[in-house]
């Protein structure tokens, strides 16, 4: 099972967090909400302190390892918050109704799939990771994540979360994303709330455009990891959004 924390009291909401993530990215907004939320992250495998993955992964594989957890915790209903990745999956659990998730919060994710050169980028990371490691890796990639004016402290928490991450685990996420479906539909079309949070200065996905009233968007002046550069933000519109 993978390894997850379990805080707090009242709704249970669910973090996923994203590629190069792991629980300790959520550290700003995690204990702000379990003030008001019985809140339970969750490594997915291959990042943070869960087992490297075995053999390829699909989003709806990364569905049903979280769901396992879920089960362990015999939680039915839930409020599921994704980060990047996370969101994917988050979609993916939506799309098959695999569990009740009475509202969505989608950080810095995106519901379109790969483009042509999104694909071929993404196989190039593969190989780069098998032949030099996640350090490298890391070190070459992580800014593209931030805000040009992000703060260094941020910078450095963010390499230390990424560094923690396994060489199976990004090769099995990138490969699980190149094979993503596009989800564009079943946002256009859903009746579960939602709430987008995207990053204006974040280069790192395809905003979500669709006129969907279930749907809101916020923005913060951010990057990809707004959680860590604006914390105070994020815990404001979700908290807001999930309390209405």
């Amino acid at each position: 099972m993978l390894h997850y924390k379990r805080e707090g009291s009242g709704k249970v909401v669910v973090l996923i967090h994203g590629f190069l993530g792991g629980i300790s990215i959520f550290d700003k907004i995690f204990e702000p909400l379990t003030k008001q939320f019985d809140v339970i992250a969750i490594d997915l495998p291959g990042h943070g302190k869960s087992d490297a993955p075995e053999g390829d992964y699909t989003m709806y594989r990364y569905a049903e390892d979280v769901l396992d957890v879920l089960n362990h915790e015999q939680v039915e209903n839930a409020y599921w918050i994704g980060h990047s990745m996370g969101g994917y999956i988050t979609l993916a659990v939506l799309e098959k109704q695999f569990t009740n998730i009475e509202k969505v919060v989608l950080l810095y994710s995106s519901d379109a799939p790969d483009t042509p050169e999104a694909l071929e980028k993404r196989t190039k990371q593969q190989h780069e990771i098998l032949q030099n490691g996640v350090g490298a890796f890391v070190e070459g990639i992580i800014h593209n994540f931030l805000a040009p004016d992000a703060k260094t402290e941020d910078i450095l928490y963010a390499k230390e979360v990424a560094h923690e991450a396994k060489v199976e685990g990004l090769v099995a996420a990138l490969g699980a994303m190149k094979s993503r479906s596009n989800q564009q539909d079943l946002v256009d079309a859903t009746t579960t709330p939602i709430l987008v949070i995207e990053g204006e200065q974040d280069k790192a996905v395809t905003p979500i455009e669709t006129s969907n009233p279930n749907v809101t968007k916020v923005y913060t002046n951010t990057g990809h990891l707004g959680m860590l550069e604006d914390a105070q933000t994020v815990i404001r519109e979700v908290t807001k959004f999930l309390k209405q």
